[in-house]
């Protein structure tokens, strides 16, 4: 606590050193990139879209143009989703309990997952909790269990999701629930194949299987993945004298693992063969050199829902565009004013990187592939700045989420919006989580982060999130205000220590 206290103090001694003012914004300039990339041009920015790729392609000539470096590797960051799968003939799961072996049914009881790698596992089983692996929250289904080579099961979602004062945000998801991320830490640590299963005791009549075809969705990660019916996964607890109810009762109570290992006498034998149709995504960077090695990274997601599908919050307009105006093209706008202003000025003491992520809207994609993909060493980036969705400004109310990610984060915050034209009414939770967006992915490398938003509104995924309801004055605020914490970030003499989060 002593430590906290001090970095505090001193991160009001550096405010009190710099004189921050903020940048001057181009409010015209902004609203017509929101018009551009919400217009019809690029169909709502569906990842896996021809459009979305022009949009990339528009957004790295702007930061071009803006006097930008691509950093290491270029602008354009490409990674994979996956569009459509199905599953081939070669395609099953069994289990053996006490000598006996019982084949599932595919679809029925069992289905592969559209990210899960090709290829087959069998062995013992281990139950690994949620799967999660989680520093920052002191968290860890891993801790002291062996999975190498062996299958493992986990459970969809996160530890305490209906308890408003969980560490993971309670009712708001983190990256930890992302089903790619479990796939990827269960990789990690060793595993030969992963085996889901609906946390069923807190979601009373869920829908059931997770319906393989086609979809927006990452990648293989380099795992074979299945997900079974809660039934057979109480079946094989039994033969281990566990409860479903008691295991996830016990975790949500304190917050500590209860994974193990599955008796000798069950053993699984499953294999993947999945037709996939993938198409390139990219993410979008772009680089001010500092004098220092440091960097703060300044993103925002630049995709959307395309036609809709069923993602739209308007089922009857489903086939039309989604424009997504404020979500995310405001945000994205945003990046590009910032990314103006920072290059016109002097070189910073630490340099800004970029960012514009593909696939967020499908589960943090562009971000989780940077993280396991970095252009620049993770190890010297002091903080993440996300925008998204800040194109809707009412009651002169702004959203700041990631407070408590850093000792001195709740001070600045405070210190910057007095140094604006009228200050913001801010409104945190002292989590950050107003919604899963990129920051949550990087946050999982111990990164400081501060999340920008202006609020959802009934427009949010819908064809009527247009242009013309952009609040750009407000937006053009609420860049002044980032503009300030961006320059205290990368001009301030110490680096902002990673907090972890508290009940």
């Amino acid at each position: 606590m002593r430590r906290l206290r001090s970095a505090s103090l001193l991160a009001g001694l550096l405010l009190a050193a710099l004189p921050i003012l903020g940048a001057g914004i181009d409010t015209a300039q902004y609203l017509e990139d929101v018009k551009t990339l919400s217009s019809a041009k690029f169909k709502g920015r569906l990842s896996g879209t021809r459009e979305l790729d022009e949009a990339a392609q528009w957004l790295a000539a702007r930061f071009q143009e803006i006097g930008l470096r691509p950093p290491p590797g270029g602008f354009l960051q490409r990674f994979h989703v996956t569009t459509a799968a199905q599953a081939g003939r070669s395609t099953r799961l069994s289990y053996t309990l006490g000598g006996k072996t019982t084949v599932l049914k595919l679809s029925e009881e069992y289905t592969p997952l559209g990210l899960s790698s090709n290829g087959a596992a069998s062995g013992p089983l281990v139950f690994a909790g949620y799967g999660i692996t989680a520093p920052e929250y002191g968290y860890d289904d891993y801790a002291g269990l062996d999975v190498r080579g062996k299958v493992v099961v986990i459970l969809r979602h996160e530890p305490q999701e209906y308890d408003d004062r969980s560490v993971f945000g309670g009712r708001v998801y983190t990256n930890h629930a992302q089903i790619e991320s479990k796939a990827v830490n269960a990789l990690r640590h060793g595993a030969a194949a992963l085996i889901l299963v609906d946390d069923a005791p807190s979601h009373r009549g869920s829908a059931g299987l997770e319906k393989l075809g086609n979809g927006i969705g990452p990648d293989a990660p380099g795992i074979p993945a299945v997900e079974i019916k809660p039934a057979i996964f109480e079946k094989w607890l039994e033969a281990a004298g566990q409860s479903f109810e008691k295991i996830i009762e016990g975790i949500d109570e304190d917050l500590r693992p209860r994974s193990f290992a599955f008796p000798a006498a069950l053993t699984v034998d499953l294999t993947v063969d999945l037709h996939r149709e993938t198409r390139p995504v990219y993410n979008v960077l772009a680089w001010l050199p500092g004098t220092t090695e440091e960097y703060v990274i300044a993103c925002a997601h630049y995709d959307h829902v395309g036609l809709g599908q069923q993602y739209s919050m308007d089922p009857s307009r489903r086939g039309e565009i989604h424009p997504g105006a404020d979500d995310n093209a405001s945000g994205t706008a945003g990046v590009l004013a910032l990314a103006r202003w920072f290059a016109a000025q002097p070189p910073p003491r630490r340099g800004i990187l970029f960012i514009a992520f593909g696939g967020e809207e499908f589960g943090l994609l562009g971000s989780n592939y940077y993280l396991r993909n970095p252009v620049l060493p993770l190890s010297n980036a002091v903080a993440v700045i996300n925008l998204d969705m800040i194109g809707r400004m009412r009651d002169n109310k702004l959203y700041v989420g990631g407070a408590e990610s850093s000792p001195g984060f709740k001070q600045l915050i405070a210190e910057m919006n007095r140094n604006g034209d009228g200050p913001f009414e801010i409104e945190d939770d002292d989590t950050g989580d107003y919604g899963s967006s990129d920051h949550f992915a990087l946050a999982t490398a111990e990164i400081p982060y501060l999340f920008f938003f202006t609020g959802l509104h009934p427009d949010y995924h819908t064809p009527r999130d247009t242009w013309d309801r952009i609040n750009a004055a407000g937006a053009a605020r609420v860049l002044q205000f980032v503009s300030r914490i961006l320059e205290h970030l990368v001009q301030a003499p110490d680096r902002p220590p990673f907090q972890r989060r508290s009940r």
